[in-house]
């Protein structure tokens, strides 16, 4: 239960984050940033390459939300099979208990 949790929780993160990136360095909030009143920092921070690299990170992580998504099951089942090789066997329990 919790895996699945975490996964969507994951999936949802990923895709907000990079629908972010992707559109807010395009917006009037990038803009008019308190941050960016320093002229140094305007003149780096309003260039279309760092807008245009900023917004690629954000379609990277939409992709990676994508790719996440696709592959749901497959995943809760490579969990639960790593968590089965992990658990103490019947056998080792009972083995324990006698000594």
């Amino acid at each position: 239960m919790w895996k699945r949790l975490f996964l969507a929780i994951f999936i949802l993160l990923s895709f907000e984050v990079g629908f972010f990136l992707t559109i807010v360095p395009w917006s009037a909030t990038w803009e008019n940033n308190y941050f960016l009143k320093p002229a140094l920092l305007q003149g780096i921070v309003m260039s279309p390459f760092l807008r245009g690299a900023i917004s690629g990170l954000g379609l990277l992580n939409i992709f990676l939300g994508l790719g996440e998504a696709w592959h749901f099951r497959e995943r809760i089942g490579q969990m639960e099979a790593q968590e089965r090789r992990d658990a103490p066997s019947d056998e080792a329990a009972e083995k324990s208990e006698k000594t």
